[in-house]
């Protein structure tokens, strides 16, 4: 999901002092709220078949109202979080990173934001860290889009290039040529210019290290990507199958636990084709529902795992 500001500051590499010394976190000028409990949140670990799923927090923050729904009235939305007890505030947003050892694979689908994207997020290298988990043992990186809080993580912040050494890394070619095509930054609202101009820096620093791929590929026999473009241009969900059990990993194909299952048909602020982004949303929560698969979401509430079921004529996430 896109930031709707980055300090230009961003526009240029962090020094190894300014690491060290803890001051290249960078603010994201007051657009988000507090940071959420779950930052520090214990490694989320379960089973799908012979799959060890981890979950792993890359950090929290507040998205405001107004960003996330556009096209909205308060009154409209206050009614469709009415049911939850909820309402209408920032919408809290966590960062929910999933590991996946299959086999002698080790998968880590996205890889978070890194240092330089905002002071509550950046958190997964630690969790890494943790969770007794070196770098070096991930041996696939697959993002699901290129969006900064899905892709700046993957830099070494200290050496540069990626940090992950000995990893295969994918992403979806329509999503590699859209962030690098020149210009870029022109094709994107404004406020969101600095990610654009930052996920470029970075998808050029990985360079030749990225293996492109598209919906439909089976990255290792039982991980395949699904699409579900229109958050970005290339966006995919990652379904794992291990005998009879599945798992969605979605992305940000759906990101808010009431909003984006009750009224999927409404546009969200962050998506990059709105009317492909709905019809994704509407064609994933069918298929959640009709072949009950559990749904890990990036941005859904802690440990972001849960199921799908029918509410009348729409949804509701029910967690785990």
């Amino acid at each position: 999901m896109h930031v709707p500001q980055l300090p230009t500051a961003e526009l240029h590499h962090p020094t190894r002092r300014q690491i060290l010394a803890g001051t290249c976190t960078l603010a994201v000028a007051g657009a988000f709220g507090a940071p959420h409990a779950a930052a520090q949140a214990a490694p989320h670990r379960f089973r799908t078949g012979a799959a060890e799923v981890t979950l792993l927090s890359d950090g929290t923050m507040s998205a405001p109202l107004g960003w996330v729904l556009p096209d909205r009235s308060s009154a409209e939305i206050a009614d469709a979080l009415k049911p939850s007890g909820r309402t209408p505030g920032d919408f809290p947003l966590q960062v929910n990173v999933t590991l996946v050892r299959l086999g002698d694979a080790l998968i880590l689908i996205d890889a978070g934001s890194g240092p330089d994207f905002a002071p509550t997020r950046g958190k997964l290298a630690d969790n890494l860290d943790k969770a007794g988990i070196k770098p070096d043992a991930i041996t696939h990186v697959v993002f699901t889009h290129a969006h900064p809080d899905h892709l700046w993580g993957v830099i070494d912040p200290l050496d540069g290039g990626t940090m992950f050494p000995k990893a295969k890394h994918f992403l979806p070619a329509v999503e590699r040529d859209y962030w690098l095509k020149p210009g870029v930054e022109t094709t994107v609202p404004e406020a969101v210019r600095g990610g654009a101009i930052g996920t470029q820096r970075r998808l050029k620093e990985l360079g030749d290290r990225i293996e492109i791929t598209k919906a439909g590929t089976e990255i290792l026999p039982g991980l395949a990507l699904v699409d579900s473009a229109g958050h970005s241009p290339g966006h995919v969900c990652v379904h794992l199958r291990s005998g009879s059990d599945q798992l969605m990993i979605g992305g940000d194909a759906l990101t808010e636990p009431v909003i984006s299952f009750a009224r999927p048909d409404w546009p969200w602020g962050a998506d990059w084709d709105k009317d492909r982004a709905i019809a994704s949303r509407k064609r994933l929560l069918d298929m959640l529902v009709t072949d009950k698969i559990p749904l890990v979401g990036y941005h859904l509430p802690w440990p972001g795992l849960g199921r799908v079921e029918r509410a009348g004529t729409a949804y509701r996430f029910v967690q785990n």
